[in-house]
């Protein structure tokens, strides 16, 4: 049997059904997993962008919290589900540096996810206690060269820690790496003097900044964080190839059909451009991240991948384990 008239007429078939799928969709709830747990930013900022997306859609998209493993929990929940666009994922950043920390994982997001598009991003800050007699990065850099310091993250293997391995290293410093279960254990030491530094996320930081009990020297944006327009970037500190910034995006199991996927994302643009799920973004401290298609949000995706996987190799951070 010739197989070329069974595959034209498959082909033919689904040019006529994936349009009809874009014209149906959806017709009942749509599922957003979150990667991490209730109450932080990465949550509160997917339960802003559900309330827009569902304006668009005209059906109600649930957002559901599986944290775990850099959010690759969920990241693998969405990807064995129906690509059929009612399961979808947000996620970012994290996916990205789990992937490129550790290397035995089986689970390859460029493979198996789609980008449908970006969300919002968040710069980090690095701080310091405020008693240490620094004022500066390069200040810092010579106060390490000349004691016995030690620098706190949320965890081996976020991108925060990477944060830390990378001054290390651009800076020639021995710095003591102490990770912590979160933000708020860390900046409890930070000002009680336990420990002199950290890369942190900048809306846990910023209250206690503003308050003066912590001091912060660098924002690892490309431009100074409206927050905090007198502290400076990285780069106009002196250290280029810091802009690294916590992002979120949305995503679809791969084999979601295109026009699904364009569905989502022009709901999730729909849903930006809405002046009352972008003012829940503001208290925050993230800005947009837009994307002009789901191809430029995959190639973003792809790139950042790349980014941390060179930064890994650079840093030779390694991820123990049990």
């Amino acid at each position: 049997m010739n197989a070329r008239p069974l595959l034209a007429l498959a082909l033919g078939f689904a040019a006529i059904v994936a349009p009809a799928v874009a014209q149906t969709y959806p017709d009942k709830p749509v599922r957003l997993i979150v990667g991490f747990a209730p109450g932080g930013s990465a949550d509160l900022s997917a339960r802003a962008i559900a309330d827009g997306m569902a304006a668009s859609l005209g059906k109600p998209v649930v957002v559901e919290n599986r944290p775990g493993a850099g959010s690759l929990v969920a990241a693998t929940a969405v990807a064995r589900s129906d690509p059929d666009g009612y399961t979808l994922m947000y996620g970012g950043i994290s996916m990205s540096i789990q992937v490129a920390i550790d290397s035995s994982s089986n689970f390859d997001p460029l493979a198996e996810l789609a980008t449908a598009g970006l969300v919002a991003e968040a710069p980090n800050v690095l701080v310091v206690n405020a008693q240490l007699p620094v004022k500066s990065v390069k200040e810092l850099v010579a106060y390490l060269k000349a004691n016995r310091t030690s620098y706190a993250s949320v965890g081996v293997g976020t991108s925060l820690h990477l944060l830390g391995e990378m001054l290390k290293d651009v800076g020639k410093v021995d710095v003591v790496h102490v990770p912590y279960k979160g933000s708020g254990p860390a900046l409890n030491d930070l000002m009680g003097g336990r420990i002199e530094m950290m890369f942190d996320n900048l809306i846990t930081s910023l209250p206690l900044i503003r308050s003066g009990k912590v001091r912060a020297l660098a924002v690892t944006a490309p431009q100074r964080a409206s927050q905090l327009p007198d502290v400076p970037t990285m780069g106009e500190a002196g250290f280029d190839g810091f802009e690294t910034s916590v992002w979120f995006g949305v995503f679809a199991p791969r084999k979601t059909p295109r026009a699904v996927v364009e569905r989502v994302s022009a709901a999730l643009s729909a849903s930006q451009a809405d002046p009352k799920v972008s003012a829940r973004f503001g208290p925050l401290a993230m800005d947009m991240l837009k994307s002009d298609s789901p191809e430029a949000a995959d190639a973003f995706f792809r790139r950042d991948i790349q980014h941390w996987k060179s930064t890994v190799t650079r840093v030779g951070v390694k991820v123990e384990k049990n």
